[in-house]
């Protein structure tokens, strides 16, 4: 590993496992679970009468009502949150109880809607061009007076710009921020791994469908953290491999999120004091390599 140097895990057993301490609570509280569905309730009821009501160019009553009430209830929310005491997992020995990776779905329902109106405005402009209602001059210019017109309106609040005159073909620039926005906030999705549980001593355990099995590191030839996932690689008559979450990992027990780098920290101690060889950048790395000797 370019600019590596060898990391040796501060054991007091000598084999990787460190007395578990519970995380201090902080002031904050976080959200309970009705909270976050009456966010999403709120929020998904403005957006359905929007849509609604998309034909209109101006908000409707009922429009600014929904409006009002998700922002009302999202600050509500932030102001009193009514789940437990808030904690947070900055130190290896915090880990405790079972890990779960969750992916954040408000961002991809965001990222869907951006990339269903760039897709939109693309086959709008495509299907103008082919059938000879507009040239593709036509077209740039309208984006041009879209695009103007939207940042006349958002410096000016006032100003009346007429958008509903183009034929928006400029949402097509949605295709840029919205795929994006979907593919990185699907990672976590898409590369899970598997829940995992550290135990009272330290040791940890991989789920396998409905049961726990012990997690024996030294059956595995190569670990691989690089903040996404961690790989326990085995060798070629090994037994299967496993792949645990290392992005947007929460506490089951917690419900808070478990930073990458304090995860990586973790299974770097553990590899260590198991004989593992742990090259990584340095102890607050998201990311390393580790061999067995």
């Amino acid at each position: 590993m370019t600019g590596s140097e060898q990391w040796q895990a501060p054991s007091p057993t000598g084999d990787g496992r460190e007395a578990r301490q519970r995380p201090e609570d902080t002031v904050e509280r976080h959200l309970t679970w009705w909270q976050r569905a009456l966010r999403w309730v709120a929020w998904l009821t403005f957006l359905g009468v929007a849509v609604y009501n998309s034909q209109s160019v101006y908000f409707s009553p009922l429009e600014w009502l929904a409006l009002i009430a998700a922002i009302g209830i999202s600050i509500w929310c932030l102001a009193k949150p009514l789940g437990g005491p808030k904690v947070e997992l900055s130190e290896p020995t915090h880990l405790l109880g079972a890990f779960v990776s969750r992916t954040n779905w408000a961002m991809v329902l965001f990222g869907a809607i951006l990339t269903l109106g760039g897709v939109a405005g693309t086959i709008a402009a495509m299907y103008d061009v082919s059938t000879g209602r507009a040239s593709v001059g036509d077209v740039m210019k309208d984006i041009g007076v879209f695009i103007e017109g939207w940042i006349h309106e958002l410096i000016a609040g006032t100003y009346d710009a007429e958008l509903e005159k183009t034929h928006a073909y400029a949402l097509f620039l949605l295709l840029l921020p919205g795929p994006l926005l979907l593919w990185y906030n699907l990672i976590p999705f898409f590369k899970r791994g598997s829940e995992f549980q550290v135990h009272p001593d330290g040791s940890a355990s991989v789920r396998r469908g409905d049961s726990w099995e012990p997690l024996m590191e030294y059956q595995y030839s190569t670990v691989t953290a690089d903040g996404t996932t961690i790989d326990f690689t085995p060798p070629a008559d090994g037994p299967p491999a496993v792949v645990l979450p290392q992005d947007r990992v929460f506490s089951r027990e917690y419900g808070v999120r478990l930073p990458d780098k304090v995860s990586a920290e973790f299974f770097r101690r553990l590899l260590a004091g198991r004989g593992f060889a742990v090259e990584s950048a340095s102890s607050s790395s998201n990311s390393f390599t580790a061999r067995h000797k």
